[in-house]
């Protein structure tokens, strides 16, 4: 494999990293609360 190969993989990598990093943050500033997995009463999650 190339070194040319390998920098075009390893930064498609990064940028879906970062777009899947993103876009999970901005999901939760839009609903926040619990997220559904903190364990607390049924009553308590929005």
């Amino acid at each position: 494999m190339s070194a040319q190969l390998q920098t075009v993989l390893a930064l498609a990598i990064v940028a879906v990293a970062a777009g899947w990093l993103l876009r999970r943050a901005l999901a939760k500033r839009r609903n926040p609360g619990c997220g559904g997995d903190c364990g607390c009463a049924p009553k308590l999650k929005r």
